[in-house]
C-alpha cells in the first residue's frame, strides 16, 4: 500500500523547512489552512505528484535599501514581492531567483529566508483529503538587471505582471508581509 499524499507531501515540506533552518538559521513559518473546489484540489495533487512543492519568491532590496515590489492583475491595488510556483526539478532558492528575474527583469543574490508558508490544502467537499504546499520567500540583494525591462508587455492582456518599482519605503498598499515577515497574510503567488 503506498503512502498516501497527504502524508508524502507533509512530510516532504517539513524536510524542505528543516533544510532551509539548517541553511538560513530561524524565519518566521505561518500555517494556514485552504479549502479547494474538486477542480482546484485535483491541480493541487497533480502538482504534488509531479514534484512542484509550492511557491517562492524573494525580496530583493539594492544598495540604497530600496525594496523591489510588483503588481499583478488578480489584486492590481496591492504591492508584494516577486515570486511564483515551484518548478518540479527546482530547489526553492532556483525558484525564487527565477520568479525574481522572470516578473521584474531583475538578478538577485539570496542571502536568507524572510518568510515561509506551510499551507494546507483540504477538499471542500472531503476535508480528509489534503496535501501540503510551502511558499518560501528569501531575502535577497540587487545584482543586475533593470527592474520592469518588458513594460511594452503589460499591455498584453495575459501578462501577469502590471508594475515592477523600487521603494524606499513601501507604499501602504503593499502586503503586510513586505516590510514584517512575522505578518501572516495571503502571499501573491499563493493564488496562482
Amino acid at each position: 500500500m503506498s503512502t498516501p499524499i497527504s502524508v508524502r507531501s507533509r512530510r516532504a515540506v517539513d524536510q524542505r523547512l528543516d533544510r532551509l533552518r539548517d541553511a538560513h538559521g530561524p524565519f518566521p513559518c505561518h500555517t494556514e489552512t485552504v479549502e479547494n473546489d474538486p477542480a482546484l484540489f485535483a491541480h493541487g495533487r497533480e502538482l504534488v505528484a509531479a514534484g512542484g512543492r509550492g511557491s517562492a519568491g524573494a525580496r530583493v532590496t539594492d544598495t540604497d535599501g530600496r525594496v523591489l515590489l510588483i503588481r499583478h492583475p488578480g489584486d492590481p491595488e496591492k504591492w508584494v514581492l516577486p515570486g511564483g510556483g515551484h518548478e518540479p526539478g527546482e530547489t526553492f532558492a532556483e525558484t525564487a531567483v527565477q520568479e525574481v528575474w522572470e516578473e521584474a527583469g531583475v538578478e538577485c543574490e539570496l542571502t536568507g529566508v524572510w518568510q515561509a508558508k506551510r499551507r494546507r490544502f483540504v477538499h471542500r467537499e472531503d476535508p480528509e483529503r489534503r496535501g501540503y504546499l510551502l511558499s518560501v520567500f528569501f531575502t535577497a540583494t540587487y545584482t543586475g538587471g533593470d527592474a520592469g525591462r518588458y513594460p511594452d508587455r503589460w499591455d498584453d492582456a495575459d501578462e501577469e505582471i502590471l508594475e515592477v518599482a523600487w521603494f524606499d519605503d513601501p507604499p501602504a498598499n503593499a502586503a503586510g508581509f513586505v516590510t514584517d515577515p512575522d505578518v501572516q497574510q495571503r502571499d501573491a503567488v499563493s493564488e496562482h
